[in-house]
């Protein structure tokens, strides 16, 4: 199936052309990254609103792709500088978007796999916290958000342990609803249920460690 172009770019084209960068009209502009876009409208509303910076969101599901990048077209936004893939996102931090590319990741509501015995199957299970701090520029931040405390908590260990990056919030290293926070369609499904919401944020520290 072909790519949706402009919009969708590939693992192959990274392979071949320079990675990610190249992908955008603008390639210097810095790059944030959302890992699992879905059917929210952030990062359409973040291409929009953020010209300056070039948006890539990272999407397991070739068909949210597909849609997602339909959505683009009709609004008409981000021929310039938004772009999405179709991949794994373990798959792309450490052979492309490292050392030190990415100024931001937004990662809302991330599968929390909840039955132990497919934990392994966490986004943050391993060494995936070490790959995003390492895949930052100094200063970079990642923002999250889970309705999950469980998950909330083994995240905040992995990324408290990744090296160079330290919790903006203090102790439990969650809140609730942080100022000027953007609500996703997701937290709007989940508070609807009666879910608490947890917001996490880490820096990357200028030194890196």
């Amino acid at each position: 199936m072909e790519p949706r172009r402009p919009y969708e770019t590939t693992w192959e084209d990274w392979v071949l052309g320079g990675g990610p960068r190249r992908a955008f009209v603008h390639p210097d502009r810095p790059l944030v990254v959302e890992i699992g876009p879905g059917e929210d409208d952030f990062l359409l509303e973040q291409g929009r609103d953020h010209p300056e910076s070039n948006w890539l969101g990272i999407e397991y599901s070739r068909k949210r792709v597909e849609r997602y990048a339909r959505r683009l077209a009709a609004h008409g936004v981000g021929a310039d500088n938004v772009r999405l893939i179709w991949r794994p996102a373990a798959d792309l931090v450490v052979p492309f978007l490292s050392p030190g590319v990415v100024s931001a990741y937004h990662i809302h509501f991330p599968d929390p796999w909840p039955k132990k015995h497919h934990a392994r199957y966490r986004l943050f299970a391993g060494e995936f916290a070490a790959s995003l701090a390492g895949s930052l520029v100094p200063g970079g931040e990642v923002v999250l958000a889970t309705d999950s405390p469980e998950y909330a908590a083994e995240i905040h260990v992995g990324m408290s342990a990744a090296p160079g990056m330290d919790s903006v919030y203090p102790s439990p290293g969650w809140v609730r609803l942080p100022p000027g926070a953007r609500v996703t369609v997701f937290e709007e499904r989940w508070r609807a249920a009666g879910r608490d919401i947890h917001w996490l944020r880490y820096r990357r520290t200028a030194s890196g460690g």
